[in-house]
């Protein structure tokens, strides 16, 4: 028989990454292409670089479609049931039996690889969202629908609104606070002169790649970022909570919280959610903090739908 092989896609708006893995074990191959999140560079492209990359990724490694076990694809963005429909269409494209693949949301990705039904997931990136999860139930979700009239608390929303009130010291009203000239080194600004037109043609990425700064300053104590960085707090906790009362978890069942995302990898940014949410839900609560990509996430899964147990 010939040797089968897993397939991890993280399928997202600026680049589709993927895994590749015999079943029986070993090293993890990985590949980089264009997007394919539709919602951000449109159906046809993302179609065409969906097909052509996975195609590709085979001709590289030498598989045929017959040769996969399984591919397990996280979606950035896949939010509703008719952006599934899309993405469904799209693999389905490729040439894969419905037997060989499972798609899911990169929330939801994260959740299954790392806990169990019940409990929860938190995002905390450039955008998010949160997720409620209980077995055989379906799945509530709050947040994460997009930058201009959602994502609180997320590392575009905090960087927002530290560039907002630089823009305006910038024409000359407002604060002068010490983090403005960490941002401009960041973003390799000359001087406050350039700010206004460089902030002016930055996407939201790129605005939200600051946030780090901002935390980086409030871990140390400064005033200013501190009370940005509670107030991204409060807004993730709003989605937590309303979250659990939607789920109507009974109040002593334990529940697992994953936690994924840029803004965990500060400890201080952290400790402090934590804190703030075990004070807020009244569930024993089980932290799991997500490290690994979504790549790495789908790989586990992987492994676990359509392979051995490691």
């Amino acid at each position: 028989m010939s040797q089968k092989y897993l397939v991890a896609v993280d399928a997202g708006g600026s680049k589709t990454e993927y895994g590749i893995r015999a079943l029986a074990g070993g090293e993890v191959h990985k590949y980089i292409y264009g997007g394919s999140n539709y919602r951000s560079i449109g159906y046809e492209k993302a179609y065409g670089n969906l097909i052509e990359s996975f195609l590709e990724t085979c001709k590289t490694e030498g598989l045929c479609l017959k040769d996969i076990s399984g591919a397990v694809f996280g979606i950035s963005g896949c939010d509703t049931p008719e952006d599934m429909r899309v993405y469904q269409k799209m693999v389905g494209a490729i040439g894969l039996d419905d037997g060989q693949t499972t798609l899911y949301n990169d929330c939801e990705l994260a959740f299954l690889a790392a806990a169990e039904a019940p409990g929860i997931c938190m995002v905390g990136g450039t955008g998010s969202n949160c997720m409620a999860f209980s077995p055989g139930r379906p799945v509530f979700r709050a947040g994460g629908w997009g930058a201009l009239l959602s994502d609180g608390g997320s590392g575009f929303w905090i960087a927002q609104r530290v560039l907002r009130d630089m823009l305006a010291f910038c024409d000359g009203d407002g604060i002068d606070r010490p983090v403005y000239r960490e941002i401009t080194r960041f973003f390799k600004i000359e001087d406050f002169a350039s700010v206004q037109a460089r902030f002016a043609a930055m996407d939201v990425s790129e605005i939200a790649s600051c946030a780090r700064v901002i935390l980086e300053y409030a871990q140390a104590g400064d005033a200013y970022t501190r009370e940005v960085a509670e107030a991204a707090h409060l807004e993730l906790w709003k989605l937590a909570t309303t979250l659990t009362r939607r789920a109507q978890y009974p109040p002593e069942e334990p529940l697992h919280v994953v936690l994924t995302g840029s803004l965990f990898k500060n400890q201080w940014f952290l400790e402090q959610f934590w804190s703030g949410l075990t004070e807020r839900v009244t569930n024993p609560l089980h932290r799991h903090l997500v490290t690994a990509n979504t790549s790495e996430n789908a790989m586990r899964l992987a492994q676990r739908l359509y392979g051995d147990t490691v």
